[in-house]
């Protein structure tokens, strides 16, 4: 495999970045090897690189979560106007989120490949926008005040998150292409554990405000608001473009 310096990254890049897209050579098995020695999930753990996408996988799915559990809630409490209601358009946030998934990895991609940017770059890019957008439109869903807005901000939310995903959900195939699978696994575990937490946390905060008043679904999703821009920062300062393992 053939390495390039490169100075053109964002913070956390360093010269050894690859500025390819990697190759990948093998599936990988539970708990990797590397050169006949098995590493355990948790000595991946150890990797800044590995962390940094773990982290913004918790920080996307207790955004996701949060808004996929509670929306129908938000409907009856903010919109003033039941979910079912709606009809078929309340799943336009789904929809959009598909799209722009797949949005997400191919303009990463696309400037990585025609741009000249490094890996890493690319991907610090394309999970920045994600998620700094998604930010900005958590902490307007409070703000609504009709159906219209309220899907709308709901909308952008859910597709921004998607675009993110460009990111850090395909960052494992950079930093390890023989043992994605095991870092995804990791990754994965941790969303689902945040899924459990965001919505326990959200129903919390509800009860102590109530689910008529604003101010708890401010603070809710300003809080999920807050992870994603965190999240965001952990990636652009610990990811990597080039294999790690």
């Amino acid at each position: 495999r053939c390495l390039r310096n490169s100075t053109g990254g964002l913070p956390g890049d360093t010269a050894e970045e690859s500025d390819s897209l990697p190759v990948v050579s093998g599936g990988g098995s539970i708990g990797g090897s590397l050169g006949g020695r098995k590493r355990t999930p948790v000595e991946f753990l150890k990797h800044r690189s590995v962390q940094a996408i773990v982290v913004n996988n918790f920080t996307f799915h207790y955004a996701f979560y949060i808004v996929m559990n509670w929306l129908p809630s938000y409907f009856d409490s903010v919109l003033h106007a039941p979910l079912q209601s709606v009809g078929i358009i309340k799943t336009i946030p789904y929809l959009t989120m598909f799209l722009t998934s797949n949005a997400g990895a191919w303009v990463g991609d696309r400037v990585i490949k025609t741009r000249g940017v490094p890996v890493a770059a690319g991907r610090k890019f394309v999970n920045s926008c994600g998620f700094v957008a998604t930010a900005c439109m958590l902490c307007l869903m409070p703000a609504a005040s009709n159906v219209t807005s309220g899907l709308l901000a709901t909308t952008l939310a859910l597709g921004s998150a998607g675009f993110a995903r460009g990111g850090f959900s395909v960052n494992h195939m950079d930093i390890a292409p023989a043992h994605a699978g095991v870092i995804m696994g990791i990754s994965n575990t941790a969303g689902t554990l945040s899924g459990v937490i965001g919505v326990s946390i959200t129903g919390y905060i509800l009860s102590i405000w109530g689910s008529e008043s604003k101010g708890g679904w401010y603070v809710s999703f300003v809080l999920a608001a807050a992870l994603c821009v965190a999240g965001a920062m952990v990636f652009v300062r610990h990811a990597k473009g080039s294999p790690q393992f």
